[in-house]
């Protein structure tokens, strides 16, 4: 399926008007090769697991850069923990293991069923809206995308963020790992 998505900053407190359903917990871990090739090719390997269900994604590059929306492939696994030695054996190595509390919604568009999640990550402040519409082809994703930006406007949402959850942890990783050092001790007089 082609997954028509645009991620947007929000307020926590941002509920749509739409159907909503049980909140849940996603923990994903996102699995690449020893020197990252995967994600070099703009690839996404994902093993999650929710309400004791894991699910195997591969991410394909962006369709749509200006939104990182991606064609995805994925299939319910029966064992999560032999999926990922599964994964393992075959050289593939976790490299990102993240959280997302997500509150979901369903609602429609101008003809388009779209899926509404309102997320928190575990290495993040913010609160994101990601609005989402499930097409068949290319075509009728990259269609999708300027009424998911209508229905955005139409609920006060206007600050897009493209970048994956992926991107963000490792901007975020790499921001904690140059961070200037604390002082413990006091400086040594000057003589």
């Amino acid at each position: 399926m082609f997954e028509a998505e645009i991620k947007y900053a929000a307020d926590s407190a941002f509920a749509p008007i739409g159907a909503a359903l049980p909140e849940t917990v996603y923990r994903d871990v996102y699995f690449d090769t020893p020197d990252d090739a995967l994600a070099a090719a703009g690839r996404e390997l994902r093993l999650r697991a929710c309400d004791g269900t894991s699910v195997l994604t591969c991410k394909r590059p962006p369709f749509d850069a200006a939104t990182a929306s991606k064609e995805e492939l994925e299939t319910v696994v029966a064992d999560g923990a032999a999926m990922a030695a599964i994964l393992h054996s075959l050289g593939y190595a976790p490299r990102i293991a993240l959280s997302k509390r997500v509150r979901r919604f369903r609602d429609a568009f101008h003809g388009l069923a779209l899926d509404i999640a309102v997320v928190t990550v575990d290495f993040a402040p913010e609160t994101f809206v990601e609005i989402e519409h499930l097409a068949h082809t290319r075509e009728a994703a990259q269609a999708a995308l300027p009424h998911i930006r209508a229905y955005a406007a139409a609920h006060g949402l206007t600050r897009e963020c493209p970048r994956a959850y992926t991107a963000m942890f490792q901007a975020n990783l790499a921001q904690k790992e140059h961070a200037p050092c604390t002082r413990t001790t006091p400086p040594s007089p000057r003589t």
